[in-house]
């Protein structure tokens, strides 16, 4: 059996975990399109069987997935001294405050939401891959102490992560607002208003 940090291939080497069969085909696509070595998993325990055989340069998890969802899957590997340097990237297509909290104290490095920017996908990961990992220092870990709809809830992360969660957070939140604006473009279009008005 290979050890964690053999690799079949020279290449960098993405896990994919999505449970949605046709979204995972889809990623495999794309990433291996760019001379990627892709693996994928249905689901959190699957991946973690996965990554602890073969740890991969980078791990691109879906959220919301059956046995170990995104947040426990992530929670799991930052723990772990062995593995707590790969980077993760959570996609989810809910995006509001409570799960920002949750994305926060799994440690998760960064987050796309669905539909995903292909292009913005790829460039995030090259430049991860360009980086050779996330740097786990202990020392620099900080707690965050924040309070949302009256509840308090307690947030350690380094500064580096800190700096990663606002670039996602600020790159989510203008992709939705470009999202609404083009419904109600849209919207607009399907329902003209008629600059004729009838008096009756």
């Amino acid at each position: 059996m290979p050890s964690i940090d053999e690799k079949e291939s020279s290449g960098p080497h993405i896990l994919v975990v999505e449970d949605c069969a046709d979204q995972r085909e889809l990623l495999r696509h794309i990433l291996t399109k760019q001379n990627y070595v892709v693996d994928v998993a249905g689901n959190g325990q699957d991946a973690l069987a996965k990554i602890r055989k073969q740890k991969p340069d980078v791990l691109f998890s879906d959220v919301q997935m059956p046995k170990m969802d995104g947040y426990e899957l992530c929670r799991v590997v930052k723990k772990d001294p062995l593995l707590n340097d790969i980077p993760v990237i959570l996609l989810t297509a809910l995006w509001d405050v409570k799960s920002l909290v949750t994305g926060l104290q799994s440690g998760a490095d960064f987050y796309f939401s669905k539909p995903m920017d292909r292009k913005s996908m790829l460039s995030r990961i090259a430049e991860i891959l360009s980086e050779e990992g996330i740097k786990i220092d202990e020392k620099d870990k900080e707690v965050l102490e924040i309070q949302i709809d009256g509840e308090r809830h307690s947030i350690v992360m380094s500064r580096s992560q800190m700096l990663r969660q606002l670039i996602s957070t600020y790159e989510i939140a203008v992709q939705e607002k470009e999202k609404n604006l083009n419904n109600q473009l849209h919207r607009q279009e399907s329902n003209p208003i008629s600059d004729n008005l009838e008096y009756n």
